[in-house]
């Protein structure tokens, strides 16, 4: 039954398409070079080759010698001798991992102009915007990513501010080989991205070969920023743009040290913790646990600042509407990381209580069965009219299992005047703004790199006893185990006496709402304008005129 409800949602998804472009503004950058995705031309008719960390000085050689362009296979650029752009262009044949970068025409060259504001290029990924998502079968919904959501507002505070210039965002893409937004051989791809509560901007979207022959050695800037923390993503930003200044935006644990990152391999662990303690890299961390949770493992070379999503205008409003017809408990994205196996057990334990689960990317079919087969529970799916949700909302539950670095719904569901009742561990704990609706000890771990659960621990204690180093998991009967878990009344007892008390007692409910609201706006006030002064105060520790390089 779930593979036809999976089949079924694949059918009737509506597809965002990529809109034309709308024109470049005159203070925009664009690129001059444009790259074949996995094509070579005259291969082994090398004039020379270099490292890949030399690109710039490679593409500079060309220009000046006339050369029509070179090479990038395997980490090395190979310069071609031909001096016809034509020639090389017609010569090219397909080669996968190949890079064919062809020289400008020399009247592209435009000289920088001088500029009183801050130039920011922003380096985001495929995931954070409708127009060019994967959507993967049988996920009901894509709404619900904060990080996409967090992604999109910091390029709108960049875009709004007076003191920035948003000089380029590039969009990169590892994930689209084919379908309805496949990147075009010929790159980077001029687009136009949605900013939810924005305005368009402009973009260029390309693989990691497309967006690193295009800009290195081309674009640069007072500060680049990654949306991502990821291995690939710091690489791209450190060898395509030169910058003053680089942040990394730093939204989950997934990271080359402590027990929670996805990558195992030696080698690729050793060269992302290189990139991460860069001496120009500051990690902006969304939530002070984040914060130390870097410093120690890190043992102190990753340079962090605390940036929570209210910096850079994620609430971007502080008067929302209160519930008025607040009825349901009401739990959103459930899966095994977010608490499902809690909301299965009360359920059953609080029978007179209606709940109501909001399907995200994170909810597969198969949790929806589970959570259907019970009277008092009812899916809907996701979107982005959050307030018909919280309109009917009398408590938003946050049972997570796993690394929450903050969690922007609690802050949203606050803003409301609604009470949240949540796990008391990791980001959670500043997000909930009320100690008294936080719930420790919880003795359930999602391990999101081997895909179990565990029993019998807490997170603190999961963090101090797992081996960062441990492998994943062979065969799927701990995957299947963790999707369909059912917790205990022990387990669940914490969230079940905090629930039935608040549902019980509307009054005590109101008012506890009403302190939570006043706390999440003290909260947004206090860090409105924050990244921008954050941004401002890393350049005035000093600059440095070259991009760094890494092998």
């Amino acid at each position: 039954m779930a593979t036809r409800e999976d089949q079924r949602i694949f059918a009737e998804q509506k597809v965002p398409k990529i809109q034309e472009p709308q024109p470049l503004r005159e203070d925009e950058w664009r690129p001059r070079w444009h790259v074949l995705r996995d094509h070579d031309a005259f291969p082994g008719e090398d004039l020379g080759k270099v490292p890949v960390s030399q690109l710039a000085q490679a593409k500079a050689f060309c220009e000046k010698k006339g050369l029509a362009g070179l090479v990038l296979f395997g980490g090395v650029a190979y310069l071609r001798a031909q001096q016809s752009v034509e020639v090389l262009c017609n010569a090219a044949s397909p080669q996968k991992g190949a890079e064919l970068l062809l020289r400008p025409d020399p009247l592209l060259h435009r000289p920088e102009k001088a500029t009183a504001r801050l130039r920011v290029a922003v380096l985001a990924t495929q995931d954070e915007f409708d127009e060019t998502s994967l959507f993967d079968v049988g996920m009901v919904s894509s709404t619900g990513n904060g990080r996409r959501y967090a992604a999109q507002a910091l390029l709108r505070s960049i875009a709004q501010s007076e003191d920035f210039e948003l000089t380029a965002v590039l969009v990169y893409d590892w994930k689209n080989e084919t379908g309805h937004w496949a990147l075009p051989s010929e790159g980077p791809q001029h687009v136009t991205l949605n900013i939810r509560g924005g305005q368009p901007v402009s973009a260029w979207r390309g693989s990691m070969g497309q967006l690193l022959g295009a800009c290195a050695g081309d674009l640069a800037v007072d500060v680049a920023v990654s949306i991502q923390s990821r291995r690939t993503c710091l690489e791209l930003m450190l060898r395509s743009i030169r910058a003053k200044k680089y942040v990394a935006m730093g939204h989950d644990y997934n990271l080359p040290f402590g027990p929670w990152g996805m990558e195992v391999e030696p080698e690729m662990l050793a060269l992302h913790r290189v990139l991460i303690q860069d001496s120009r890299m500051t990690m902006f961390c969304t939530s002070q646990h984040l914060v130390d949770f870097v410093h120690r493992f890190s043992q102190g070379r990753v340079k962090t600042r605390l940036c929570y999503c209210a910096d850079y205008g994620y609430f971007d409003s502080e008067d929302l509407p209160l519930a008025n017809e607040p009825r349901y408990v009401t739990l959103i994205s459930p899966s095994p990381a977010k608490g499902l196996a809690i909301l299965l057990r009360l359920a059953l334990m609080l029978p007179d209580v209606e709940f109501l689960c909001v399907s995200t990317g994170w909810t597969k079919t198969l949790h929806e069965v589970q959570l259907r087969a019970h009277p008092n529970v009812k899916v809907v799916p996701g979107s982005d009219d959050l307030d018909t949700v919280y309109q009917q909302t009398a408590v938003l539950l946050m049972p997570s299992l796993w690394q929450e670095s903050f969690g922007l719904v609690a802050v949203e569901a606050q803003l409301r005047g609604l009470c949240v009742v949540s796990t008391g561990s990791y980001g959670l704990k500043e997000a909930n703004f009320l100690e008294e609706l936080q719930v420790t000890p919880v003795t359930l771990v999602h391990d999101s790199r081997t895909r179990e659960m565990l029993r019998g621990l807490t997170l603190a204690e999961a963090e101090e006893r797992l081996d960062p180093g441990r492998p994943r998991k062979e065969g799927q009967d701990h995957i299947h185990f963790a999707h369909t878990l059912i917790a205990t009344e022990e387990e669940a007892k914490g969230f079940a006496e905090k629930i039935r008390f608040l549902m019980a007692n509307a009054a005590e409910r109101a008012r506890l709402g009403l302190l939570a609201r006043a706390r999440a706006r003290e909260h947004v006030r206090a860090r409105r304008g924050g990244f921008a002064e954050s941004l401002k105060e890393l350049l005035a520790e000093g600059s440095i005129e070259t991009a760094p390089v890494h092998e």
